[in-house]
This record gives structure tokens, sequence and C-alpha cells, in this order.
């Protein structure tokens, strides 16, 4: 994978009615340098099970304790981008 520009986190809780769309919206983009941080705050519903199925290596999941702001914070954490940029879990980016 080469140099990653961009770490898109989006924090996910119990979200499998919207995911997939929000996943699609982002691989659609035409600009590449980009990391997709999924932070699943403790999920109950499908969610974990959908994103598996994309097997992209520029997506990323992790599993965090239930604590909105220390998912968020691990999230930053882990980026591997140069700038992180917060897209909740039912918008699309266009």
């Amino acid at each position: 994978m080469n140099e990653v520009k961009v770490s898109i986190l989006v924090p996910v809780y119990n979200v499998a009615a919207f995911i997939r769309k929000t996943i699609d919206s982002v691989l659609a983009q035409t600009f590449s340098d980009f990391e997709l941080l999924l932070m699943d705050d403790g999920s109950s519903d499908d969610t974990a099970d959908i994103v598996r199925t994309y097997k992209y290596p520029r997506i990323r999941y992790e599993r965090c304790p239930h604590d909105f702001s220390g998912t968020f914070n691990r999230g930053v954490d882990i980026a591997r981008g140069k700038y992180v940029a917060l897209l909740d879990h039912d918008d699309m980016m266009v």
C-alpha cells in the first residue's frame, strides 16, 4: 500500500442499516490515497459481518469498548494518514 494521505474515521455502533452506503460512497471516490477506519463501539447487530464482506486493504475495522470519545481517540491514534477526516456512519461522500 502506498503512503496514506487521508485517514477517514467512521465511528460505528449498530449501524447495519446504513454502513454499506457509507463504505460504498468512500470506495467510489477517485482520490485513492486514503484508508477507511471503521471504529466499532461495541455493536450487537450485523455491522461487523457487513464490514467484513469488504476485502479491501484500505479498510480497517477495529472493535473498541463502549466509550465514544475513547473509540474516536483510538481511531486517531492508529490513523496512518497525514490528515484525519471524520465521517458519520450514515453520511455519504460525494
